[in-house]
């Protein structure tokens, strides 16, 4: 008797996301990844029931490297607001374009499953804990944050056409005013 192939979780996530990438969001099907991924549908269903938790688990992965690199992209003991919220465009600004283009397809993947959107919520909540919007310095970095955001977003869904090096103008925009003496 043959011993049952190992599923491997990360080679699926592998496949899901080169294929959102590949089609621009729209050829994610289980059947798809299944065949990307050298395994069974049924294998695939035993790991992830649904498409969206196949995303949702694409996504929360994309998140923790992410939150990884950008704890690594912090200078030393120095947690501050603005070191950290520095350090985050730091980060964004060293995401290649396919990296960035992969996160922002799964993010916006979610909007149609709001019900395994958590990762998406806690990283946000990570990212909106540094500044204090009740200052005016604190709203100018609200307001440099939510500019990279919400063009990650509004290029993920596809309404907006927007080049790398635009991409990159807005997020060194952001990195100036974040840096600006308070």
């Amino acid at each position: 008797m043959a011993r049952p192939r190992e599923i491997d979780r990360d080679r699926i996530l592998d496949a899901a996301q080169e294929i959102m990438v590949a089609s621009e969001g729209r050829g994610l099907t289980l059947d798809a990844v299944a065949a990307r991924a050298g395994i069974s549908k049924g294998g695939l269903v035993y790991s992830f029931a649904t498409k969206d938790e196949l995303i949702a688990a694409a996504l929360e992965r994309e998140l923790e490297r992410f939150l990884a690199a950008w704890d690594g992209m912090a200078e030393g003991n120095d947690r501050s607001a603005s070191s950290m919220l520095s350090a985050y465009v730091r980060e964004i600004l060293s995401q290649d374009e396919a990296h960035l283009r992969t996160a922002s397809l799964l993010m916006t993947a979610l909007s149609n499953a709001p019900e395994v959107s958590e990762p998406a919520r806690r990283f946000y909540r990570a990212v909106f804990q540094h500044f204090d919007a009740s200052t005016a310095r604190g709203r100018d970095i609200r307001q440099a944050i939510l500019a990279i955001e919400g063009l990650f977003l509004l290029r993920g869904l596809g309404l907006v056409n927007c080049s790398h090096d635009q991409w990159l103008s807005v997020v060194n925009h952001a990195l100036v005013t974040l840096q600006r003496p308070d």
